[in-house]
């Protein structure tokens, strides 16, 4: 393909249309008429010797030519965004949608107040919730399918930023009146319940079962759950009890029948993280929404003091003192 008869807008058509898959979603998301859309993808399916995308009932489908560009599409509109929008941005006019992966424990802290100030300042932006397809999520965040994650555990690479944002102090909960349980939860009953756990995958990612093996906590796992949100109804209908940080306890704790205990033993400091591709650390846009993610976790009471949050660096970094933080 001739580069020169490439216009970089056919590129931002491309990407939209891909991200909504729907035509008349990606016009009203760039402000222009679905012809407009339509006339553009026609000159890059001419350019690309390929449809692109193909119809469907409810919009179109992504060809294998438009899947294989699109990480190298994203990546590059996001490095032209980050070194042209070096201005903050006005919240009232701004127009995104942004993909995020956030851990469920940090869902509800972050959040409702995260949407509220959206809806009260910045109609034209949304939040897209990711799915987790990889631990390794790096490859993600590198070709943009991910703007944005939160999640319990830092990566490593010169090209991936982490940041701490809080600390994660695990607390047993189990319904309310267990026959089992007294006014606290000792050592011996908690190695004889049975717990509801998350699946092997996402229990690795954390030190709570290193930990337990460590002290010679066996835990008689008898339900495995996929999502930390459904650990508090099978508790609260049965005689099993289930691992959350106390922060999302809290949270939840209206909305079920269950007592929230302290760990019976003591496991180490856990964190959440927030992570981004160090190419988008000028990216006014996703500057703005790290910031308003990191004062809604402070409102919340949850995250480390403006004053001590450590500055983001590529790679693993330090991790300030949080009193606190463990049990």
């Amino acid at each position: 393909m001739n580069l020169k008869k490439l216009d970089l807008n056919l590129l931002v058509v491309f990407e939209a249309i891909y991200s909504a898959a729907n035509i008349s979603h990606a016009a009203k998301q760039l402000g222009m008429s679905q012809p407009a859309v339509s006339n553009a993808l026609a000159r890059l399916r001419v350019l690309m010797d390929d449809p692109l995308f193909v119809a469907q009932r409810r919009g179109v489908e992504a060809t294998v030519k438009a899947r294989q560009m699109i990480g190298p599409v994203r990546e590059a509109l996001g490095i032209i965004k980050g070194q042209l929008n070096t201005h903050d941005i006005d919240p009232a006019t701004y127009q995104r949608r942004f993909r995020l992966l956030l851990v469920d424990a940090i869902e509800p802290i972050v959040m409702p107040p995260v949407l509220g100030m959206i809806a009260d300042s910045a109609p034209g932006v949304s939040i897209e919730s990711c799915v987790l397809t990889s631990p390794n999520f790096a490859e993600q965040l590198r070709d943009g399918t991910i703007d944005l994650a939160c999640f319990s555990y830092p990566f490593n690479a010169p090209d991936i930023v982490t940041m701490p944002i809080c600390g994660v102090d695990a607390v047993v909960i189990a319904r309310r009146g267990h026959p089992e349980i007294g006014d606290s939860l000792d050592l011996a009953t908690y190695a004889k319940l049975g717990h509801v756990a998350l699946v092997p995958e996402l229990r690795a990612m954390m030190h709570i079962e290193k930990d337990m093996v460590a002290h010679q906590v066996p835990r008689r796992i008898v339900c495995m759950v996929n999502k930390l949100w459904s650990i508090a109804p099978l508790v609260e209908r049965t005689d099993l009890i289930g691992l959350l940080p106390r922060w999302f306890a809290a949270q939840i704790s209206g909305n079920f029948d269950v007592a929230v205990h302290a760990l019976p033993v003591r496991i180490s400091e856990q964190y959440i993280y927030m992570i981004w591709h160090s190419k988008n650390e000028a990216d006014p846009g996703l500057r703005w929404l790290r910031n308003a993610m990191l004062a809604a976790i402070r409102d919340r009471g949850v995250g480390f003091p403006e004053d001590t949050l450590p500055r983001p660096m590529p790679g693993t970094p330090g991790i300030p003192a949080m009193p606190g933080a463990s049990i």
